[in-house]
């Protein structure tokens, strides 16, 4: 029981009389102080009977601008976009290109999708076990040396293919594709692998100075916290997020002034591209991600599309340019209650349509004409401006 509900239960086991006004400011006191908006809610029958909070931050590139924070503006905001959240998996991306010329440079037998498999979330699928098997021939980054922790693997048809003896190893953490990745440029610049978890070493100080310089914010404002896999990961807003992924797609090139990072400026347009060609090694079937970016969930798109979940309700997209938005569109997406499938695809779906980058979609179940629907109603509490 929440403990304002709870202090309110023994006030009033004291006979001590409250109003109905005070009793209900009293038990939502805090909800002021979130950062989440009723995003969407049903009604059935005229009665509220779902209703979904979180923050939605909608950006679209500017023309004429470099490439940075300031090249966006935002034409669709609900809830405090400029909260902090922990990036979690969205970040992957950027945590790739700080090293990316390093993989790059030092094992040209990588293939475009074993660089798209270091951006994964990946399900375990049978193709991405297989994928790292092959960067752990070309590289030699053994899976003994990983420190995400053992996992299940997500994909059934690896689970059923599996002995008893092996349910949960490192190599089936959805983010074992990224640390695998550290390990193997690591190895290349002659650094302790024993140390990659650090956040005093080089990769995330070049993590941390890519950040600060795309989000245009001081190094120290970087808020720090251990992510599930155990690297280190970083809060951004809302805001800086959508930015990030329209980034992505966008033509503009990326520049560094910091020297330390200049080098991972001329591979940057590169993330967006492996995301858009190789969908499955970043994500896996049946995934939101997965089926945005190949067109599976709403069927075609005016523009192309990259996508990245993120725990906890996160959801970041990138829309390329297009005959609309000719500097393409950055979305992110924080649900308060975490990830839920049904409820993300209803926001985007209403986003894509708001954009009118999607069309109306042959309905493929054919419901009965005795079946009544027609009672629920979707209402949406965000604009396109």
């Amino acid at each position: 029981m929440h403990w304002k509900l709870r202090e309110l239960w023994h006030l009033q086991k004291k006979d001590m009389t409250m109003t109905q006004t005070e009793t209900l400011s009293m038990a939502s006191s805090t909800s002021r102080d979130l950062p989440w908006q009723p995003i969407f809610t049903i009604e059935r029958s005229g009665r509220k009977e779902v209703t979904v909070y979180g923050i939605v931050a909608l950006v679209e590139g500017l023309a004429n601008a470099e490439q940075s924070i300031s090249a966006v503006r935002p034409i669709t905001v609900l809830g405090d976009t400029s909260y902090q959240l922990w990036s979690r998996s969205l970040l992957k991306p950027w945590q790739l290109i700080q090293h990316l010329h390093i993989l790059k440079n030092n094992y040209p037998a990588l293939t475009d999708e074993h660089l798209a498999l270091f951006m994964a979330s990946h399900s375990a699928e049978p193709r991405h076990i297989e994928m790292l098997e092959e960067i752990i021939a070309i590289t030699g980054a053994a899976e003994d040396k990983l420190k995400c922790p053992p996992a299940a693997p997500l994909s059934s048809e690896t689970r059923d293919s599996i002995g008893d003896g092996e349910k949960a190893r490192r190599r089936y953490h959805n983010c074992s594709g990224k640390h695998i990745s550290y390990l193997s440029a690591i190895k290349a610049e002659g650094n302790n692998p024993d140390n990659y978890l650090l956040e005093s070493e080089v990769h995330h100080v070049r993590l941390r100075k890519i950040l600060a310089e795309l989000v245009q914010r001081p190094l120290d404002s970087l808020l720090s916290t251990t992510d599930g896999c155990q690297l280190p990961n970083y809060a951004l807003s809302v805001y800086e997020m959508a930015y990030l992924y329209q980034s992505l797609l966008s033509p503009r090139p990326v520049s560094f002034v910091d020297e330390q990072i200049q080098p991972c400026a001329a591979s940057y347009s590169q993330l967006g591209q492996l995301m858009h060609q190789y969908p499955r090694a970043i994500s896996g079937g049946g995934r939101v991600d997965y089926r945005l970016i190949s067109q599976d969930l709403f069927g075609p798109t005016a523009a192309p599309v990259v996508a990245k979940e993120g725990a906890d309700g996160l959801l970041g997209v990138g829309i390329g340019p297009c005959e609309r938005y000719a500097n393409g569109l950055g979305l992110c997406i924080k649900l308060s209650s975490g990830f839920d499938n049904r409820h993300m695809e209803l926001i985007v779906k209403e986003v894509l349509k708001k954009l009118q980058l999607i069309g109306p979609r042959k309905e493929m179940r054919k419901i009965p004409r005795e079946v009544k629907t027609d009672h629920i109603k979707t209402h949406f509490h965000f604009k396109v401006v």
